[in-house]
């Protein structure tokens, strides 16, 4: 019997030493941040750029891409329009030999959704005794690339066999991808070469962390709205691209751009099927771009917040949005262009239209109040909203004023057509999620709690 137990107690004792024997050494913090000193040591072997340099030392106007064999997108250069501007471009780098450098701090992160395979890193400069920013962007497939990369990460990255190119006019890190989508809309100007996406695996290899995360380091430069749009050169505008900005003082204008590429107030339809609902991002209808809601600081200039419509707020009504089925509503079968003196009603005018509403007895007596909305169509998308002293068409937007404060983002210039003329809505600014935006209601000073669109009365 004790002989028995003894050779049990060996058995145990061996299967626990294999059994440990397998277990893998701890991960040693040395191991994934380094320090200065290594930095030093790693860029022996080549030349350590800032990030503006690095632009200015590889890449070119029409890239070295660009051939009779292999050919950018169409949309890519019109010289009759835009003389000299490639806004699509793709200029290789060395595999071999000494090795290029960068090192940048991550400026976005994807839990919003937002920022969708891409990064963009931000650089620290002193320009005697001036202290600036440098931005670039990194095309990257990997779908949660915050996970290894958080926001306020500093990485040092080797670009040796990458590429540096312009997509949308937007400069980036990235590889040669060609698109042969012959099914995309307006696929006649979309197929041909273009800045791609870095595998991951490639993307890992080539970075080294510095140090651990921290975003209190990024550097937002304070910026008006008419500082940046003032000029809409599609040259000048690549220095800006990728920078972080504030804007203070902004409020939501409860604009939009309509199917005809016009400024119009956002509707209040099903973001789901309405490509201007007064939502951050509604529906595209499979088109796929960023979608624009205005800002404004005052001065009378706007800019837009762009959100992608795949982004987990996308449809989050804009701040003071509204569904106007809360407040009373009159339907559409109760309005008329005629008096109707035999039921209770009440009248209002817009332009030249006068329009008679019937309404309850009480409510003859009460007359119109604030926010109250009144359907002109049969479709409810069209109507008008009294505002306390007149009619309004700002349904679903009216109370977008009462919202002010600032936003942190990422500015963006982005000009995908050289078959048109630069405008101001090329720009954009890019927040990662809606804690970028600090606004306060006016009336009452408390803090502007997002709201989800919950499709009330649709």
């Amino acid at each position: 019997m004790k002989k028995t137990m003894k050779l049990g107690y060996f058995f145990v004792a061996a299967i626990t030493a294999i059994f440990s024997a397998c277990q893998s050494d701890p991960i040693l913090e040395e191991s994934l941040f380094i320090d200065e000193a290594q930095v030093a040591e790693i860029i022996k072997d080549g030349k350590l750029y800032d990030l503006d340099s690095l632009v200015s030392t590889f890449m070119t106007e029409v890239g070295n891409y660009h051939s009779d064999t292999t050919n950018y997108r169409t949309a890519a250069n019109n010289e009759a329009v835009n003389p000299g501007i490639w806004l699509f471009s793709i200029d290789t780098l060395p595999t071999n030999g000494p090795g290029i450098y960068i090192r940048g701090r991550v400026a976005t992160d994807d839990y919003g959704g937002n920022f969708y395979k891409a990064l963009v890193i931000q650089q620290i400069v002193d320009n005697n005794g001036t202290i600036g920013q440098q931005a670039l962007r990194i095309s990257v497939d990997a779908g949660s690339a915050s996970g290894m990369f958080p926001r306020g990460q500093e990485l040092l990255i080797r670009c040796n066999g990458f590429a540096i190119g312009r997509y949308a006019n937007q400069i980036q890190l990235c590889v040669p991808s060609h698109n042969n989508n012959v099914w995309a809309q307006n696929a006649e100007r979309k197929v041909g070469w273009a800045p791609g996406r870095i595998p991951f695996a490639r993307f890992k290899a080539a970075v080294t962390r510095i140090g651990k995360p921290d975003a209190s380091k990024l550097l937002y430069e304070a910026r008006s709205v008419s500082s940046i749009t003032s000029s809409v050169d599609p040259k000048a505008a690549r220095s800006q691209d990728g920078k972080l900005v504030y804007i203070n003082n902004i409020y939501y204008t409860g604009q939009c751009q309509n199917d005809s590429r016009q400024t119009a107030y956002c509707s209040w339809g099903n973001p789901s099927d309405d490509k201007t609902a007064n939502v951050f991002a509604p529906t595209t209808k499979n088109v796929g771009h960023p979608q624009s809601r205005f800002i404004t600081d005052g001065s009378g200039d706007t800019i837009s917040i762009s959100m992608s419509e795949y982004a987990k707020e996308a449809h989050f009504y804009l701040p003071g949005a509204n569904n106007p089925f809360a407040y009373m509503v009159a339907p559409f079968d109760s309005v008329q262009t005629e008096v109707v003196p035999t039921t209770p009603y009440l009248s209002f005018t817009v332009g030249t239209t006068t329009y008679y509403v019937t309404v309850s007895a009480e409510k003859q007596l009460l007359g119109w109040e604030p926010d109250d909305v009144v359907f002109t169509n049969e479709a409810l998308s069209q109507g008008y909203v009294f505002d306390g002293t007149k009619w309004s068409e700002k349904v679903g937007v009216l109370h977008c004023t009462d919202y002010v404060g600032g936003v942190y983002g990422i500015l963006s210039y982005y000009m995908d057509n050289a078959n048109y003329a630069p405008a101001v809505t090329n720009w954009s600014i890019s927040i990662c999620d809606l804690s970028d935006l600090r606004l306060i209601n006016t009336q009452t000073g408390s803090p502007w709690i997002p709201e989800e669109y919950n499709g009330y009365g649709l």
